[in-house]
């Protein structure tokens, strides 16, 4: 089957070496997503190992429409009664880039009226559609006159591990911190220290790395794939079964700290849900109460961005920011992440490497600044 998978703008050849490794053939990098051939286990494995994907989709087709008539008759031929059951619940994600349709929502609309007409004529039983809790998502993409339609594997994006119950608005997406720690290059071997640390995303996903944890072991949300009318049981706890057993218990030198004391809760217990303390320790330390260390190790930190996080202006913030871990951590490499590009050119070193990296739409840069 041929899959589409989506992640971060800028991570694209990570997830593509990564699909490899899983088991994946015939990878190819796109824009934000990486296509690939894999079988059902692969499929699976995807979702239950993949550090950097966003989420999982199966085309199941495409055509060309110029119009909402056209688009009607071509979702209805398709066999939708084989593959939504009259039990199941529906929603359709949508995203238009065609003049032809402007209005997404109008395009997911008339896609739904098509696969709720056809699934009542031929099951005699009309389909329902659930915005909240769905048990089929289906992805509709609108390109000029070319319609594409995809059964969501992942469901809830993959970012949700189900480490932690509470997500600030300021959290770290686990997706862009895994990318983070992978460009970074730090090895479990190293002291890994974020100074500004939240609640602890870039931290916890470092560990979960280094002890080769399942990054979606724990998730609490499930997977679309297992309300699929092919859903393979056994398949799939034997993998969980095999995730638990891949677990090991490798040392880590992990350091995080932060001044919000809510994050730094969030943290602690994310990482005792993953039994990963006492090797990530998460300490409430402003980033000036942040003592000196002569250890060598990497900082990989995002600072903030908004300047009621800061109390102060962005641009000065961010010129502490080089005092402090110049000061604190001289024999580390710094990696710094923001979306804001022009309070990072405040910092007042050289960047040695730049990636460009988005959070979402927003653009960013990942810098290292020797110390």
């Amino acid at each position: 089957m041929k899959l589409i998978v989506k992640t971060l703008y800028g991570a694209e050849e990570l997830l593509k070496k990564e699909l490899e490794t899983l088991g994946a053939t015939q990878v190819e990098t796109q824009r934000r997503a990486v296509s690939c051939q894999a079988d059902k286990q692969t499929l699976y494995k995807i979702n239950l190992w993949s550090r950097f994907a966003l989420r999982v989709l199966m085309p199941v087709c495409e055509f060309a429409a110029k119009d909402d008539k056209e688009l009607y008759s071509h979702i209805y031929e398709y066999q939708w009664e084989d593959m939504i059951e009259p039990k199941r619940s529906f929603m359709i994600d949508h995203i238009s880039f065609s003049s032809l349709f402007p209005n997404s929502q109008f395009l997911a609309q008339r896609t739904k009226d098509a696969i709720v007409d056809k699934v009542r004529d031929v099951r005699g039983v009309r389909p329902s559609v659930d915005f909240d809790n769905p048990d089929i998502l289906l992805n509709v993409h609108a390109t000029d006159d070319c319609i594409s339609v995809s059964l969501d594997a992942s469901g809830v994006t993959l970012n949700h591990r189900g480490y932690r119950d509470v997500q600030l608005p300021t959290a770290t997406n686990e997706v862009l911190a895994a990318v983070l720690v992978e460009m970074s290059g730090w090895q479990p071997s190293d002291t890994l220290i974020d100074p500004m640390c939240g609640s602890g995303s870039i931290c916890i996903e470092a560990a979960m790395k280094a002890r080769n944890i399942a990054p979606c072991l724990y998730r609490k949300d499930g997977f679309c794939f297992q309300n699929w009318k092919d859903y393979d049981e056994q398949m799939w706890n034997n993998m969980v079964d095999e995730a638990k057993q891949a677990c090991n218990k490798q040392r880590l030198n992990i350091i995080g700290s932060d001044i919000d004391g809510e994050a730094i809760d969030i943290a602690r217990l994310s990482a005792l849900e993953l039994s990963l303390t006492p090797d990530v320790r998460i300490l409430r330390k402003s980033l000036r109460e942040q003592s000196r260390t002569t250890e060598s190790g990497i900082v990989i930190t995002c600072p903030p961005t908004h300047q009621e996080e800061t109390k102060r202006g962005l641009e000065d913030f961010y010129k502490e920011i080089t005092y402090y871990l110049s000061h604190n951590y001289p024999d580390h490499d710094a990696w710094i992440y923001s979306t804001d590009l022009k309070a990072l050119r405040a910092i007042e070193y050289r960047a040695e490497k730049k990636f460009q990296l988005y959070n979402g739409s927003q653009e960013g840069n990942f810098n290292l600044y020797p110390f």
